[in-house]
């Protein structure tokens, strides 16, 4: 087996079959995202909210960020002089969201996330946590599992930039950060753009 499979799957698979399972990583992310009622409001961001989302709101989401990701990844790989192709930015970018659905699981309503609402409570003036129920065993755990695979994910998401973009030394490090960055901002003012129109 090629260990390289679990944090640079793009060094390993064919760029064809590497998009086909990255569309697959993404339909799964976002079928247990929707099962766990947690909302994946930008490029690199998931959160439980207290009222459930829509499988219209989850997929419309994911789309958005998996898509402002990878384009304006390739996009900043250009910048600096990369010669990697969109299709293999889309293939890198999804494929590095494989921990999250894990990460999704963890945090899901049924689990980490579900003891969390519990523990707080929600009102229009205020937010109350109770400590002694936020402070759990499951909570505890949970909460150091998810920072575990967040950070495999950024893991993933570098190697998978490096290894697409072809940019070496400072420029990677460049590229990345300012494509991470506009993907941020722009799928946020793409979701939020959604929200007013009903999406």
């Amino acid at each position: 087996m090629d260990w390289r499979i679990l944090y640079n799957p793009m060094a390993v698979l064919r760029r064809g079959n590497a998009l086909l399972v990255a569309l697959v990583v993404i339909i799964i992310l976002t079928a247990v995202a929707w099962w766990g009622g947690e909302i994946l409001d930008g490029a690199l961001d998931l959160h439980l909210v207290p009222e459930a989302p829509s499988a219209r709101q989850v997929i419309f989401q994911s789309l958005v960020a998996w898509i402002s990701l990878a384009v304006l990844l390739f996009a900043a790989s250009r910048m600096f002089g990369g010669n990697g192709g969109l299709a293999g930015h889309f293939a890198a970018s999804g494929l590095a969201r494989f921990p999250v659905i894990f990460a999704t699981i963890v945090g899901s309503r049924q689990l980490v996330g579900g003891q969390m609402l519990k523990a707080t409570t929600i009102r229009p003036e205020e937010i109350v946590v109770r400590i002694s129920e936020f402070v759990t065993p499951l909570i505890i755990i949970g909460s150091i599992v998810m920072v575990g695979l967040l950070a495999w994910w950024i893991v993933m998401l570098v190697y998978g930039f490096k290894e697409v973009s072809r940019l070496r030394g400072g420029k990677t490090a460049a590229a990345f950060v300012i494509g991470i960055i506009l993907a941020e901002i722009v799928s946020k003012l793409i979701l939020w753009g959604g929200s007013k129109i009903g999406i």
